[in-house]
């Protein structure tokens, strides 16, 4: 993620180098005018996942096309208390993830519809799973998710909550799929429109 973000910070200074963002010769006044321009570019080119420099902007486009894959683009239900609750440990959700923690702002919108659609479509195997434990608490599910042939082996207790568990989706599960995502967008980006470019500033250049 580190190389895909360091190239798309480069690329932002081969965009800044370009002759509508210079001020060299400008007053301070039209110098600032210069820069703030280019500051909403920035700012446009991010919220169009034409540039995916920072880590919000390339988790925020790999989220999104997370979403469109899944056909869950859309309204959903207003997110229940109980969802929100539960913080990030749905019943039948796996440990796991990214080996460090990272941390996302996110469009507001784009959060709560992450939210939303995660636990609408899982629910229903939350509320089985909640009583499967119930008839079996000595039920001990496995670290990781079994495969198709675990599976089949596994007794039908078990068998049942992990077939159950497998229908559950966590905002975790949406986001780390999603950062993967933005990662290919971002290389894919940075392969197609522009080379890298070894430089330190991705400001316009200031006047003497």
């Amino acid at each position: 993620m580190n190389d895909a973000l360091g190239v798309e910070k480069s690329r932002r200074i081969i965009l800044s180098s370009g002759s509508d963002w210079q001020t060299r010769g400008l007053s301070r006044e039209g110098a600032a005018a210069v820069r703030d321009r280019w500051r909403l570019e920035v700012h446009r080119l991010r919220g169009s996942a034409e540039l995916l420099d920072t880590i919000d902007t390339l988790a925020a486009c790999g989220i999104g096309q997370e979403l469109e894959e899944r056909r869950w683009s859309r309204d959903w239900p207003a997110v229940p208390s109980e969802a929100r609750a539960l913080g990030g440990r749905w019943p039948g959700s796996r440990t796991g993830g990214f080996a460090e923690s990272i941390p996302l702002r996110l469009p507001s919108d784009l959060a709560e519809r992450v939210l939303a659609a995660c636990w609408h479509t899982s629910v229903e195997s939350i509320r089985k799973i909640r009583r499967r434990r119930d008839a079996y608490p000595g039920l001990v599910p496995t670290a990781a998710a079994p495969s198709a042939e675990e599976l089949s082996t596994l007794p039908d207790p078990l068998a049942e909550y992990e077939r159950l568990a497998a229908q559950v989706t966590t905002v975790g599960d949406i986001y780390r799929s999603g950062i993967e995502r933005g990662i290919k967008a971002a290389r894919l980006l940075s392969a197609t429109r522009y080379p890298e470019h070894d430089s330190t500033d991705g400001e316009p250049s200031r006047s003497a």
